[in-house]
């Protein structure tokens, strides 16, 4: 039975990132991606530690993007700069929920016997493509046309790559999961 239900909550945060990626723009379904990812991580609190934080950082998420792009919708262009800086705050729990998910199949992987430097060359990955923008709007100012505009494209590139990446290692997460029938601690 905890092998079934490990495997349906990998499915949910595959299922979110998915929507995720997907549905960008559209608020409401990013609200429907982190509940997915959040009630999939919460099942999944039992093989990591790391997961129930990933879960609270997608709550944390589902917060935000209710502040931020729901403010926009309801209010107009009026709240264009709410939604400007709440969209730039999400970028942090947006970061660490994607790391979390990173180590707990990092810890699942190194209970196992396995070793775990793909994972933290996925971390790397992800964390360059969900801190670049921060940093290109934070210090875009200090760059001159050409290295912005290549920054930028890297930043563009780097998130759905970082974010395929996760959704293919959480696949080989949940192979893990079910070969060691859940006991991964």
């Amino acid at each position: 039975m905890k092998e079934i239900k490990g495997y349906y909550a990998y499915l949910l945060i595959v299922g979110g990132l998915i929507l995720s990626l997907a549905a960008a723009q559209n608020w409401m379904l990013c609200i429907v991606a982190y509940a997915l990812i959040s009630g999939g991580a919460l099942a999944l609190n039992c093989a990591s530690l790391h997961y129930q934080w990933a879960s609270i950082a997608a709550d944390v998420l589902i917060v935000l993007e209710m502040l931020g792009r729901g403010a926009v919708a309801m209010f107009g262009d009026s709240s264009r700069m709410v939604h400007l800086v709440l969209e730039t705050v999400s970028l942090v729990p947006y970061l660490l929920m994607g790391c979390f998910l990173l180590l707990g199949a990092a810890q699942q992987f190194r209970a196992a016997g396995e070793g775990t430097k793909l994972e933290w060359l996925l971390l790397v990955v992800w964390s360059a493509g969900v801190i670049l923008p921060l940093l290109l709007l934070l210090g875009g100012g200090l760059l001159n046309e050409w290295t912005f505009a290549y920054a930028a494209k890297a930043a563009e590139v780097l998130r759905p790559v970082g974010l395929i990446a996760l959704i293919v290692e959480l696949f080989r997460a949940q192979r893990e999961y079910i070969r060691t029938g859940g006991n991964s601690q």
